[in-house]
């Protein structure tokens, strides 16, 4: 068996030296680091990590927890942590939950159980006090959706004013009849948008007009049969603000498929700045979220509350990206 010993030997350089490189401590010249791998790969040098785990209570893995592998918007978030963590010597065990409770708990066993140092949560059916319970024992970042807002930090934008400015953008391009779609999950950005949506209307002296306010589930297909339904109120409106570019799209194209001109007809802004954005026709005005900066922050707080610093809650700018549903 290749030992620790054989590689210092093999890289001309001392075992503390090896130890160091293999456990990502920065005081090591370049030079040397190098040797080490070098003569790591040439012996075919396998580390016991268990072992090392253990030595140094940590296992250098993050987990990351969400509802849905599907959510485009989270796929890049996820890429920002994966390459911060990977910069930093972690390594990122994602876990799909489907909003199961059960598996969410069993997810943040791992943690417990000193199998993973710390999490990243997405989105879940956390309520506050669990997530601030567990965060009072467990290092635990909120990113993008958040309920607990004192006790555990998170990271996200200012969805209130990110709502404001798509219904202001609207409004001001001479719409005064918005439609508002939202989701029936009480997520906190969910939330906000609508609160933003009904504040700008207000501010423009109208009021808000509950018969245009419908919900879907960021699903395609779903919003689709949910537009429809909407359609066949004829409820009459000029814009639509839909709190995802995917729902967005779906509704944009049942209102073609309705004979209904976008923009001319209704103007039309989404939101997250996905894919899906521009693959539209007319492709969609949208408000922008930094998603890949998401992730790398969210990353960094974390190794903060690993390392027992404080952290402080944080809101990265949005950008509203005009193109030509609005």
């Amino acid at each position: 068996m290749i030992t620790i010993k054989d590689v210092a030997e093999r890289a001309g350089v001392s075992v503390a030296t090896v130890s160091r490189v293999l456990n990502y401590d920065g005081n090591v010249s370049a030079a040397s680091r190098q040797k080490v791998i070098n003569a790591a790969e040439t012996l075919g040098y396998q580390p016991n990590l268990l072992g090392r785990h253990l030595r140094q209570k940590r296992t250098n893995i993050i987990l990351v927890m969400l509802a849905s592998l599907s959510n485009t918007f989270c796929a890049k978030v996820i890429r920002g942590i994966e390459k911060e963590a990977r910069q930093n010597g972690y390594q990122v065990l994602i876990s799909a939950t489907g909003y199961d409770a059960a598996v969410e708990q069993t997810d943040l066993d791992l943690v417990r159980k000193r199998l993973a140092d710390g999490v990243i949560v997405l989105n879940s059916t956390l309520s506050a006090e669990a997530i601030s319970e567990f965060s009072a024992q467990y290092p635990l970042v909120q990113c993008n959706e958040y309920t607990d807002t004192e006790k555990t930090p998170y990271i996200s934008i200012d969805n209130f004013a990110a709502g404001y400015e798509a219904t202001t953008y609207l409004l001001n391009s001479g719409r005064r009849h918005i439609a508002f779609l939202g989701v029936s999950e009480q997520n906190v950005s969910a939330r906000l948008r609508y609160e933003g949506y009904v504040k700008a209307l207000q501010d423009y002296g109208i009021a808000p007009d509950q018969r245009l306010v419908f919900n879907s589930n960021y699903g395609y297909r779903h919003t689709e049969k949910v537009m429809r339904e909407f359609l066949g109120t004829k409820a009459a409106f000029d814009g639509l603000f839909a709190i995802s570019d995917t729902m967005a799209a779906a509704a944009l194209n049942t209102m073609k498929q309705e004979g209904i001109c976008v923009p001319q007809d209704v103007a039309v802004v989404g939101f997250d700045d996905t894919e899906i954005a521009y693959m539209t026709e007319p492709a969609l005005t949208t408000i922008a979220q930094p998603r890949s900066e998401l992730g790398r922050e969210a990353l960094l707080m974390l190794l903060e509350r690993m390392n027992g610093r404080p952290v402080a809650n944080r809101f990265l700018q949005h950008t509203l990206v005009k193109r030509t549903s609005a």
